[in-house]
């Protein structure tokens, strides 16, 4: 024994070797022949497989088994796979290695019984004999099934005949004893225990020392003999065997989701695969790991550590920023938004400051946790109560046309008659008013109507209760059953506007029964009389005034329609009737206001300001409770100014309250405050009431809704996408079922009318808007929120009432409800999830609010908000759930302040999204963290499945699609890197491509994978980031550009974070093309940002015009109509503008899976490539003054020969970037012999070609006759004679011509500074050989003229004379000091 261990030296070149042994086989076709199937033939059909014996598998006494032994000598290697061949190495070889594993499960049991060593011997005859492994995937497969599948098939055949023996003997009432849930769980438990012991018993058998356990880890034999390597054997068997079980048993807990797998139906085709995959990967792969994650010891307390430790970081980072202390405390983050900007205390002034500008970006704005809580809560109450309502209303409407439409049928009558219709919708009206009994309703009405009338009646009740103490409040509660709202156009209808006729009859009715009476109003009336008028006529007048004051005074948003009738009743009316419907108004002042009698608008009138204000007012309420007591609210000035809050006002009333009051009104609160209670205007409101601008708003949303709701596609890829939002979270598994999430929604869309228990989907509807679940779609709801302020913003009828008309018609509701829906049913679904996880978890309301509090950091509600009543289990988990939804799935509420101002304005597109996606992003990642430190362990092992989650979504998912489909086509990582860098549109050079087919001398199919994925506006800045630097160091870019690429770099970090918020709309980047080059900011003359012309410059004015027109209305029309196009060009067989056909599988396939085909076609774009490459060639010399005279005194030889290089430099620089766009689209496949025929197609001669592809630089040399020109230019100066050396330094600029010529085109290795970055004067002064230029000496020609004598006395310290000192720049001035 050695006292030192052996050192052994692996050389690099061994390992190569080896890893090309093994790993980097080169890929051999297949081939059919005819040898190899005679063999297969002969030998399958003389010696069956079953006449083998293990003896004649393990050696010489079967001739074509030595031929496929591993260890035999062999023919000399085929360059091909033998197809016949390889399927006889996987038939002999799994016969083979089953042998083995018989032999040795009774080699083993008999050496561990007498201490022999037979089952070494066995190994050494299997390991000479051992036949090739197949090499194709179909002989693998082949040799596997055959494996497990004999002694798989006999293990069930013998379980089968033990289960049939065992039901024989068993009495049938026992059979029947467990009923209901028990039998359930005793079924699953049954075939579990079948299929464990099946997969068990199977694994058992085919174990051997060749075979490597998933889980388990294998007892290590080497070095064992006789009994010890029997026992080490027979446990490894077993542990292949339990592993076996395991797996066994899985597949019975799945068995009903992979039975699904056979009997998929039409409708859900594709989910229930892609379901049951996923649960497949959850339950081998998911759980598994993050169970294990979970259970490290001390990761909790590890994790809890580093969390601290970071918090501690950036607490002493902050504080260090604000007091210039890293000692001082700063206050808890969530007390800065209560103290005061006035306040007294220095450091709470400025923490209010940072404060009210963080509120901006944040969901909470300028409010507390717990009171974003209550008013975000608020909201979604009256949109789930409303949703209801709808809900019950189209479901009655649906009804009525469907008995209407009956008898139709009946009558045979030629269309559905929209009276009868009616009829049954005013028989429903007149049941909620208490005129009609519910059985007196046609029977499909009657469940509908009554849960409907049960919904009114709460509404009421509620709203009732919470009116102050007076008439209409005992009113209302006397008579619940029957009271309902008159509803009028006026307050429904923004244009509505009676006829002259209602007008004539309600100026009658005043005059008569009001003018005349009131002794004031006649006195007024006086006072317009003018000229001959008489006092009938003025009263007349008078009273005309009063209909258009009616009328006007009626249309204001946000106030109580009954308040104002009661204020026309009183004030213009001077009536003292109680107005407690509307119905006790005059009939001609009801016409006037446009009296509506149908069922919806009587239901909506009744039920919508009811609604509103009463949450609202049970909000506020307990937004004072609260307030108080967390300090942000103050019962009086003197309680502000005590807790130094010196800026506080009182609150007043709130307009949601509508007739309603709270005690809220009466309290104190900061400024701050106050404006977020009472809902101050956006930064740009004050934009919107001009017209023009709402306009272009107007053109910019129009362009938006076609371009998503409007597009097919979009909506199909809104769907999928959508899908990545759970994944993100690790929400996969069988906790949850797409199926019937889908279900859910589509009942949401179209069912109005259908469902089997509507009242219970209805409520279960409601519940998940009130939990803010479902309808917050980012996109639908940014688009309706800018139309619904525009049309806030609206005084005059233009085109604001005719996009409110078109954002009304049914068809663009249905499309913005199909839209949101491909959100919600994501949604449902992660919610009902997450729901399932935490009643795993928990088990009481109790667990719930210590998860509340740990997770959310906010104390945990006990009671609803609402109705007071304490939260049962299941609620409390529905709102724990809830908000991880909201939190971590893109919802529209939660979009900050600053976003919501951005929207309205010209720029950007769908700027909540982005933001979102941020917000949600770091969501995930924040709560992974917490969820996975918890002292939960299951609470830990979901923080690592989010983690997990996380991972996958934001680049392994990519990764592994991407691996996938170069597999599938055979087209290489570097191939697609290659076309991204160099040859793929710009939206494409830093996105994920698939290729979907293999790319024939570069020419081929992909997708974008990252423009079906929503977290890639998330990764793309940091992917830039690394972009860019990767192009940094392959084209050898200076700081300053590398610099300027990060900065502002259109593919750069920045740009690619901040574009969505500034960049062109759709619509305006589509009106910037055509308005004429320097006229406003951003007119582009006729060109597109891709370079594509619109017009050319030699269009006339109307021709121009026209294509301008066209233009914009190709880019901002709905795209339904651009599908609609391209799949008639499809079947037509036409082509692209750029001569690629448009095929109608393509268009299919972008249609229904909302992903575009992109057409790789390099050969193609090397033309446009080469053509750039030719423009920019040319253009070098563009932003130089090399050829000019400008400040000639000033520019000697020295300063133009810089010029000259940095003509070379520039040169350089595009013939480096040509050089990789050319070694791309080698790397990508096109041939060379394609690629030389373009470049001489496109101008580029056959010598610069190999040049460029060897890469040599083409320094510029077409400088010559244009510097003689400019000598003969500087000739007629006529300032004497020209010194042509000072103009033109000929022999200077020949040297730097020539010194580009030697630089190469590849970049140098990492770590040489690259050529551009190294200092121009002094390399210069240094390598160019002065005393070889045959011209006076420089220091001698200061001017461009030549001096007849030159008697001035030199400088003695200098060696300059006064000329040259004063004119001379300082390079000139060290070239002339050293001359003699």
């Amino acid at each position: 024994m050695e006292p030192f261990e052996q050192k052994v030296d692996i050389e690099v070149n061994d390992i190569q070797k080896a890893i090309k042994k093994n790993i980097a086989k080169p890929n051999k076709p297949v081939k059919f022949t005819w040898e190899g199937a005679a063999n297969f033939l002969a030998t399958a059909s003389n010696t069956p497989l079953r006449n083998y014996q293990l003896k004649s598998l393990m050696d010489k006494s079967l001739p074509r088994i030595s031929d496929l032994a591993a260890g035999r000598d062999k023919p000399k290697e085929k360059d091909y796979i033998d197809f016949f061949e390889d399927m006889e190495k996987s038939t002999f070889g799994a016969a083979q290695s089953l042998g083995y594993s018989f032999g040795d499960l009774i080699t083993t049991g008999i050496d561990a019984a007498i201490d022999t060593n037979l089952t070494e011997k066995l190994d050494e005859v299997y390991e000479q004999n051992k036949i090739e492994s197949p090499e194709t995937l179909l002989g693998s497969v082949n040799k596997v099934l055959i494996e497990f599948g004999i002694p798989g098939g006999g293990v069930f055949k013998v379980m089968n005949r033990a289960k049939k023996l065992l039901r024989k003997g068993k009495k049938a009432k026992d059979a029947a004893a467990v009923t209901g849930a028990s039998s359930n769980v005793a079924n699953i438990a049954k075939r579990a225990g079948y299929m464990a012991t099946a997969f068990g018993a199977t694994d058992f058998i085919v174990a051997n020392p060749e075979r490597e356990n998933l889980v388990l880890e294998k007892e290590n034999e080497e070095g064992l003999e006789g009994r010890d390597l029997a026992l080490a054997r027979l446990r490894n068997r077993i542990k292949f065997g339990a592993e076996g079980a395991t797996i066994g048993a899985g597949f019975a807990l799945m068995g009903r989701p992979l039975a699904k797998i056979a009997t998929v139906g039409a409708k859900y085709g594709i989910m229930k695969p892609a379901g049951v995959a996923l649960q497949g990967i959850d339950l081998f792969a998911v759980r598994p790991v993050t169970y294990l994650a979970a259970n490290i010891p001390g990761s909790a307390a590890a994790g809890k550590a580093i969390r601290n430790a970071s918090s501690y970081v950036v607490d002493k980072t902050l504080s260090t920023v604000i007091t210039g202390s890293p000692k001082k405390q700063l206050p808890d983050f969530d007390k800065w938004r209560m103290f005061s900007v006035k306040s007294s205390d220095p450091l709470e002034k400025k923490l209010k400051k940072i404060d009210s500008f963080l509120s901006n970006f944040r969901s909470l704005g300028k409010q507390t946790g717990l009171g974003f809580q209550f008013t975000s809560g608020a909201k979604r109450e009256i949109k789930a109560r409303s949703r209801t309502i709808d809900k019950y209303l189209k479901s009655v409407e649906k009804k009525s046309y469907d008995l209407a439409k009956s008898f139709e049928g009946y009558y045979n009558t030629a269309t559905t008659s929209p009276a009868s219709k009616e009829y049954y919708l005013d028989q429903v009206l007149a049941y909620l008013k208490g005129q009609m009994k519910l059985s007196q309703l046609p029977k499909q009405l009657q469940e509908t109507a009554n849960n409907l009338n049960k919904e009114l009646i709460d509404t009421k009740k509620t709203f009732g209760e919470l009116l102050p103490k007076g008439d209409l409040k005992n009113f209302i509660l006397n008579n619940l059953k029957t009271y309902m709202r008159k509803s009028f156009s006026v307050f429904t209808n923004p244009e509505y506007m009676p006829d002259q006729k209602i007008k004539d009859g309600a100026v009658k009715y005043i005059l008569e029964n009001v003018v005349k009476r009131n002794k004031d109003m006649r006195e007024s009336a006086n006072l317009l009389k003018t000229g001959k008028m008489t006092d009938a006529q003025a009263q007349e007048a008078y009273s005309e005034g009063l209909v258009h004051k009616i009328l006007t005074n009626t249309k204001q948003d946000g106030v109580d329609p009954l308040q104002l009738l009661k204020n026309i009743s009183k004030s213009e009316l001077r009536s003292d009737k109680l107005i407690r419907t509307g119905e006790e108004l005059p009939d001609a002042i009801k016409k006037l206001l446009g009296e509506e009698n149908n069922l919806r608008a009587s239901v909506l009138q009744t039920t919508s300001h009811a609604i509103s204000q009463s949450t609202n007012k049970q909000t506020y309420d307990q937004l004072a409770k609260i307030g108080v007591q967390e300090g942000w609210l103050f019962a009086n000035e003197g309680a502000a100014n005590a807790a130094r809050n010196f800026d506080a006002i009182k609150i007043g009333e709130i307009k949601g309250l509508g007739i309603l009051k709270s005690n809220i009104s009466k309290l104190y609160a900061s400024k701050d405050m106050h404006a977020a209670l009472q809902g101050v205007p956006g930064r740009f409101d004050g934009l919107l009431q001009s017209s023009a601008y709402r306009n272009i708003l107007q053109f910019k949303v129009a362009t938006q809704f076609g371009k998503t709701v409007l597009s097919p596609a979009t909506q199909v890829r809104n769907v999928t996408s959508a899908s990545m939002f759970p994944l993100a979270n690790g929400h996969i598994g069988g906790r949850s079922s797409v199926t019937e999430s889908i279900k859910m929604v589509m009942d949401d869309i179209f069912g109005a009318g259908k469902q089997i228990d509507e009242k219970k989907f209805i409520e279960n509807l409601e519940n998940k808007i009130r939990l803010g679940v479902i309808d917050e779609n980012i996109v639908a709801s940014e688009l309706q929120a800018v139309l619904k302020e525009i049309k806030a913003g609206a005084k005059v009828k233009n085109l604001d009432s005719l996009l409110a008309k078109l954002a009304e018609t049914k068809m663009i509701k249905t499309a913005t409800r199909i839209y949101a829906g491909g959100d919600n049913l994501w949604k449902w679904y992660g919610h009902e999830y997450v729901k399932s996880q935490m009643k795993s978890m928990y088990r009481n309301v109790d667990d719930i609010a210590k998860w509340t509090e740990e997770i959310t950091g906010r104390k945990f509600v006990p009671t609803n908000t609402f109705t007071g009543v304490k939260k049962t289990f299941d609620e409390a988990v529905d709102e724990a759930a809830a908000w991880q939804i909201r939190n971590t799935y893109p919802t529209y509420s939660k979009v900050p302040q600053i976003v919501q101002d951005i929207r309205k304005l010209p720029f950007g597109n769908f700027v909540s999204f982005p933001a979102e996606m941020i917000r949600t992003t770091y969501n995930i990642l924040s709560i992974g963290a917490k969820e996975a430190t918890s002292s939960n362990p299951q609470l830990r092992q979901n923080g690592y499945r989010r983690l997990l989650g996380a991972l996958v979504t934001l680049g392994g998912a990519e990764k592994g699609v991407s691996t996938l489909a170069q597999n599938l086509t055979g087209v290489t990582t570097e191939q697609i890197e290659a076309y991204k860098r160099s040859l793929s549109a710009p939206w494409d050079s830093r996105a994920a491509i698939l290729p979907i087919n293999k790319w024939a001398d570069g020419v081929g199919k992909a997708i974008n994978f990252s423009y079906f994925s929503p977290y890639d506006v998330v990764k793309q800045p940091v992917t830039a980031l690394l972009k860019t630097i990767e192009e940094r160091k392959l084209k050898q870019q200076d700081a300053d550009q590398f610099v300027f690429n990060l900065m502002l770099g259109p593919d750069g970090p920045v740009r690619k974070l901040i574009d969505p918020f500034v960049s062109e709309s759709i619509a305006l980047e589509k009106t910037f093309d055509v308005i004429p080059a320097g006229t406003l900011v951003a007119g582009r003359g006729g060109v597109t940002k891709t370079g594509a012309r619109v017009y050319s410059e030699t269009d006339d004015g109307p021709t121009a015009f026209l294509k301008s027109l066209t233009h914009i209305f190709k880019g901002v029309r709905p795209t339904a109509i651009d599908t609609g196009e391209k799949i008639i060009k499809g079947i037509e067989g036409d082509v692209k503008r750029g001569g690629q056909p448009v095929t109608l599988q393509d268009e299919l396939l972008a249609l229904l899976s909302g992903v575009r085909i992109i057409n790789v076609d390099v050969p193609r774009t090397m033309q446009y490539k080469i053509t750039e490459y030719n423009r920019k060639f040319r253009s070098v010399t563009t932003a130089e003054k090399f050829f000019s005279l400008e400040n000639f005194d000033r520019r000697g030889p020295l300063v133009i020969a810089d010029e000259f290089r940095n003509i070379q430099e520039e040169t350089l620089r595009v013939n480096r970037n040509f050089y990789y766009v050319l070694k791309d689209a080698l790397e990508v496949g096109v041939p060379e012999k394609t690629l030389k025929k373009i470049i001489r197609g496109r101008g580029i001669s056959f010598r610069n070609f190999k040049k460029l592809i060897k890469g040599e630089n083409i320094p510029y040399t077409a400088y010559k006759e244009r510097m003689k020109k400019k000598i003969k230019e500087a000739e007629k100066l006529d300032k004497g004679e020209v010194n042509k050396d000072y103009f033109y330094p000929k022999k200077l600029l020949k040297q730097i011509e020539k010194e580009y010529k030697d630089k190469k085109l590849e970049t140098q290795e990492p770590g040489i500074e690259p050529v551009s970055s190294i200092p121009r004067v002094n390399k210069n002064i240094q390598t160019t050989q002065l005393p070889d230029i045959q011209t006076p000496p420089l220091g001698n020609t200061p001017m461009p003229v030549r001096m007849a004598n030159n008697t001035q006395q030199k400088n003695p310290q200098t060696n300059l004379t006064r000329n040259q000192e004063a004119l001379l720049s300082p390079e000139e001035k060290v070239i002339a000091s050293r001359t003699t």
